[in-house]
């Protein structure tokens, strides 16, 4: 059997599961096939809905994630779905979460540091929610500390299409999702998930910055990269992209997930490919069809 061009498709089951093989990646490493969807292993903790949410990609992660990482840096953290799931595998110490927004570093320090507090903010929007209140929350300040923090969280589970967007003087922007209830979140589950980052450093540095690290294991998620309906300000360069990787790539084991096609990010010979299929549900949006790649420019024990 083969595929487009006539690269071999070869089957093999791996602990129950059918992975196709379905071709050679540019770099010239064997492409595998993985699924994203509803229903398929433990769903990841997951703080707030948005589009590229990793919280379904545990199943994968714990296949191509090495057991023996060293420090681990989420250096395009989001919504912190990575590294909530290597908080819980290998322990918080060992775990850096970034994000280039102040906005949403805040919504991570403050539920590490007062989940109770974060919560209780919640609450006070959660009984007045609105498209008006929502409207007036939107033009408030996201950085003052619990306070924005809540009003951010809120903002961010109530947005429409999971769409976190915020405009060049990175105000957000996303509108109110449509005729749905404002959800509840429970207490004891942000505390849970407080304590499993206990230890985790939480940084708000350009990506550009951590460009000196070595023996360490560096996975890059980086938002909406040459994407014209881009809802993220801080969106990366492809070229300052694949700058970066090109720097650090000889001193740690990389992991990329990204939508674009593997040649446009020029990457180095050696990584290996995986594509992974989307069909599943986001908070209140429902993401069937698309498709996404992994990278890993290490072995990571699929042969």
């Amino acid at each position: 059997m083969a595929c487009a061009g006539g690269a071999p498709v070869l089957n093999r089951v791996r602990d129950g599961r059918t992975i196709n093989y379905i071709g050679r990646a540019a770099a010239g490493a064997a492409v595998e096939q993985f699924t994203v969807r509803n229903g398929i292993g433990r769903g990841g903790p997951k703080l707030i809905p948005y589009i590229g949410c990793k919280s379904g990609f545990m199943h994968i992660f714990d296949q191509l994630v090495p057991d023996d990482p060293g420090r681990i840096y989420d250096i395009f953290g989001g919504g912190g779905s990575f590294a909530f799931y290597a908080c819980g595998r290998f322990g918080a110490k060992k775990v850096v979460y970034n994000d280039h927004n102040p906005v949403v570093a805040n919504l991570v320090r403050t539920l590490q540091r007062d989940p109770g507090g974060l919560h209780a903010e919640y609450q006070k929007h959660y009984s007045k929610s609105s498209p008006e209140y929502y409207l007036g929350v939107r033009d408030k300040d996201l950085l003052d500390g619990t306070r924005g923090a809540g009003r951010f969280f809120y903002l961010a589970k109530n947005a429409f299409s999971g769409k976190i967007r915020f405009n060049t003087k990175n105000k957000f922007n996303s509108p109110m999702r449509k005729g749905a209830r404002c959800p509840r979140v429970d207490a004891d589950a942000l505390r849970s998930l407080a304590s499993s980052i206990s230890g985790m450093e939480i940084t708000c540095r350009d990506f550009a910055e951590y460009d000196d690290i070595s023996g360490s294991f560096v996975y890059l998620d980086p938002p909406y990269m040459n994407n014209p309906n881009g809802h993220y300000n801080a969106v990366v360069g492809l070229d300052e992209f694949s700058r970066f990787v090109q720097k650090i790539e000889g001193r740690n084991r990389v992991m990329i997930s990204e939508q674009n096609d593997p040649d446009s990010l020029r990457l180095s010979p050696g990584y290996t490919i995986f594509k992974v299929s989307l069909r599943r549900s986001l908070q209140y949006f429902t993401q069937n069809g698309s498709s996404e790649i992994i990278a890993v420019n290490y072995d990571a024990g699929h042969g």
